[in-house]
């Protein structure tokens, strides 16, 4: 039976064939390896050139550099440079191993992996500092929650399968039609909120039917099945805190979904909305 190579023997076979081990410019762990060598030639040469002194030879350095011994121990610093820009290049690709994991694993918290938005985690992240820029600039902000009319069926009657096919198309959705500024994310299940910048309740309002209308049309043609989306939405009021302000939204969205769906509702008017 063939027993493995080890993974260390095969990384260091693998990084000899490496440009990067012999880069003296790039990889610093030559110049470590140089440094590393350097005392043994300089040690062993000074005490054999006082020797070849006491001994009387006329040219004693010129002796010390002759001698096959002392050629092994000058050959010391180019071998630990070599072994050492080979050990850096392993470390090196180690921490960019690394460093891409931890860059996908803040990805992964920030992100829903099925429709690609950014997730609920992101906005609460980033709420209060796009609140707090809204009183610097003096500018509005407004909240969007968006959810699907009649999701359940769609599962039921089409299974799970299309229901997430559904997700990743308005997730695309909202990601093309939503202002680069603008905040977008899967807020759980069916429902989706979006955090529009400089936008006050009638630019939102205005927005929202866009966006309402687009996905009853485009949604539903690209999946040949109806699709339609009942959108609540609230202003940003002064000391608004993430929760009062989406219980706003959802408190209009629930007032959407109550009077007919497939529509747009907007917290403040929601006494004088009688549809």
């Amino acid at each position: 039976m063939i027993r493995q190579i080890p993974q260390p023997v095969k990384e260091f076979f693998g990084a000899i064939r490496t440009p990067y081990s012999y880069n003296i410019s790039k990889n610093i762990y030559i110049w470590f390896g140089l440094l590393w060598g350097l005392p043994i030639p300089l040690v062993t040469g000074f005490f054999e050139a006082r020797t070849n002194i006491s001994a009387g030879l006329e040219q004693p350095f010129v002796e010390v550099l002759s001698s096959p011994i002392q050629l092994f121990f000058l050959a010391h610093p180019p071998v630990f440079a070599i072994i050492f820009g080979i050990l850096g290049t392993i470390r090196f690709e180690k921490d960019n191993e690394l460093a891409k994991t931890i860059k996908q694993l803040k990805d992964m918290a920030i992100h829903d992996t099925l429709t690609g938005l950014k997730n609920r985690r992101y906005f609460a992240h980033i709420f209060h500092d796009e609140c707090a820029r809204s009183q610097r600039n003096s500018e509005p902000l407004s909240v969007l929650f968006l959810d699907i009319d009649h999701f359940k069926q769609v599962n039921d009657n089409h299974g799970h399968h299309f229901g997430d096919v559904v997700l990743k198309q308005l997730g695309s959705f909202l990601s093309n039609h939503c202002r680069a500024y603008d905040t977008a994310v899967r807020w759980g299940g069916e429902e989706f909120l979006i955090l529009l910048s400089s936008a006050d309740e009638q630019i939102a309002a205005n927005f929202a039917e866009r966006l309402r209308l687009g996905i009853a049309s485009e949604l539903s043609e690209a999946l040949s099945l109806p699709v339609t989306v009942s959108i609540g939405l609230a202003q940003y009021q002064q000391d608004d805190t993430l929760e009062s302000i989406t219980d706003r939204a959802d408190q209009a969205l629930y007032h959407a979904k109550a009077t007919g769906r497939n529509r747009v509702v907007t917290w403040s008017k929601m006494g004088n909305d009688t549809a």
